[in-house]
C-alpha cells in the first residue's frame, strides 16, 4: 500500500477537529495524516520539540525525520521552505481551520504551493 503522509502543525491534539497553528516555528504539535485514495487512513500527533520549544531540532528537521512527504501550514519562513523542498517535501501554505477542513482544501486543490516568500509580513518572530 502506498500512502501519502501529510503533516499539519496544530495548537491542540483533538483529532480531525484540531486547529492549525499559524506559526510553524512555534507550533506545539504536529498532526501526521496517512492518506490513501483521498481518504484519511490514520492520524497521529507528536509534541513539537523544536528549537523554539526548547528542543534541539528545527521544525523542518522534525518533519524531515518523519515519513511526511507533504507539509500543509499557515505560514513559514523561506529557510524552512527551502530545506523541506530540497528534501522532496511538498509545502503548501495559506491553510486555515481544522485538520479536517485543511485536508479537504488540499484534496480539492485549493491550497497554494509555498515559495520563498510564504511567511506573512504580519507575523511576529
Amino acid at each position: 500500500m502506498i500512502f501519502t503522509q501529510i503533516c499539519i502543525p496544530t495548537i491542540e491534539k483533538e483529532g480531525l477537529n484540531s486547529i492549525i497553528s499559524l506559526h510553524f516555528g512555534k507550533t506545539p504539535y504536529f498532526a501526521f495524516l496517512k492518506e490513501k485514495n483521498g481518504e484519511i487512513e490514520d492520524i497521529n500527533f507528536i509534541e513539537s520539540k523544536g528549537k523554539h520549544m526548547g528542543g534541539s531540532l528545527t521544525p523542518a528537521e522534525i518533519i524531515l525525520n518523519s515519513d511526511a512527504n507533504i507539509l500543509i501550514c499557515g505560514n513559514l519562513g523561506s529557510k524552512a521552505v527551502n530545506m523541506l523542498q530540497k528534501n522532496n517535501v511538498k509545502v503548501f501554505s495559506g491553510a486555515n481551520g481544522s485538520v479536517r477542513d485543511i485536508f479537504e482544501q488540499w484534496k480539492s486543490g485549493n491550497l497554494d504551493m509555498a515559495d520563498k516568500n510564504s511567511c506573512s509580513s504580519k507575523m511576529v518572530h
